[in-house]
């Protein structure tokens, strides 16, 4: 009998505790890459990624989970991640005069919402594996509302509620 057992009494309870850990690493070492082709900076497709209905892995919440959720999201859509935004915001946001900024290498791009001539909200859409802070700290400083959404990072699927939701609560 483990530690974990002797304290719970359980003598399976180390075996479900190594289980769990070892299906938690083995998850984060196999985690999916988001294959994207690099041709031109439009050439960012989303690949759709098949989650099995039937068996659920962990926990999901309103736009996350390992499971897509049943509703337009990023990655079922369609698009480029970069047009998802761009379609989700042009739908949602008619009274506002939004750009798109691309990245040069195309694993980013900044929307700038305007209205009656002034900046109301950026937004970064980021690879996971990007860290700038310019544009936040410029908004901040200026009294711009700012937001930021990942478009590859494993089980967060920016489903266009959540999108729209967590944009509507930034713009000032």
């Amino acid at each position: 009998m483990g530690l974990l057992g002797k304290l719970f009494g359980d003598d399976d309870l180390d075996k479900k505790a190594k289980g769990f850990f070892d299906s938690l690493v083995g998850s984060v070492q196999n985690k999916p890459q988001n294959n994207n082709t690099q041709n031109t900076e439009q050439s960012y497709y989303a690949a759709p990624s098949p989650a099995p209905a039937a068996a659920q892995n962990g926990p999901s919440g309103f736009s996350w989970g390992d499971t897509m959720p049943n509703e337009e999201n990023q990655f079922n859509s369609g698009l480029t991640y970069d047009a998802y935004f761009e379609k989700v915001y042009r739908e949602d946001f008619p009274e506002y005069r939004v750009t798109k900024q691309m990245s040069r290498t195309g694993k980013c791009c900044v929307f700038t919402f305007e209205r009656d001539g002034r900046v109301c909200l950026k937004v970064e859409v980021l690879s996971q594996s990007s860290a700038p802070y310019k544009i936040r700290q410029e908004c901040l400083q200026s009294g711009i509302g700012y937001t930021r959404f990942y478009h590859n990072h494993h089980g967060w699927w920016n489903t266009r509620r959540y999108v729209d939701e967590r944009t509507r609560n930034a713009i000032k």
